[in-house]
């Protein structure tokens, strides 16, 4: 093969590894002192516990940063939680509506999947193969379809709320 069908890297990556301490091929294999062979098997160990340490210590970082951001991600729940409690109380008569338009909004959702799955079964080669009718399928099913997603996003918690027992 040419040069001109396979060319060169920009670049090639080269690495080394030896023992600490000894040039590359200070060690010979095919050497039989067994102080040699001893002296290299701990001189391995040694860098194999070296890293080992290394591994935990990331290790040790890595679970210190999982436990910060599962923490953050609870207060941030509490938050959550608390603030749409307070709404809910201060909308108390809202939420029986929102329970009602949910289900109505979710037939609605149904009523347009199933629009458009009937409407990809009878256009499946065309949105394949035409640009032209896939951006149309887009344009028609995407933005309704992404905005009634919102609104059901925002209704299910306000509909899941539950009357204080105090209330009636």
């Amino acid at each position: 093969m040419s040069t001109r069908e396979n060319p060169p890297p920009s670049w090639t990556y080269r690495m080394e590894v030896s023992p600490t301490g000894q040039a590359p091929g200070g060690v010979n294999a095919s050497t039989n002192d067994p102080v040699v062979l001893l002296h290299a098997l701990i001189s391995l160990q040694s860098q194999s516990l070296d890293v080992q340490r290394q591994i935990l210590e990331t290790s040790k970082a890595q679970l210190d940063l999982a436990k910060e951001a599962a923490q953050i991600a609870r207060d941030q729940r509490s938050r959550q939680i608390g603030e749409l409690e307070r709404w809910q109380n201060s909308h108390d008569r809202v939420i029986d509506d929102c329970k009602m338009a949910l289900g109505q909004l979710e037939s609605v959702h149904a009523a347009l999947m199933g629009d458009m799955s009937h409407y990809i079964e009878e256009n499946h080669d065309n949105l394949v193969e035409g640009d032209f009718a896939l951006s149309d399928f887009v344009d028609r099913f995407g933005p309704r379809l992404a905005h009634l997603n919102t609104m059901l996003a925002v209704l299910r918690p306000l509909a899941a709320a539950q009357r204080k027992p105090d209330q009636s």
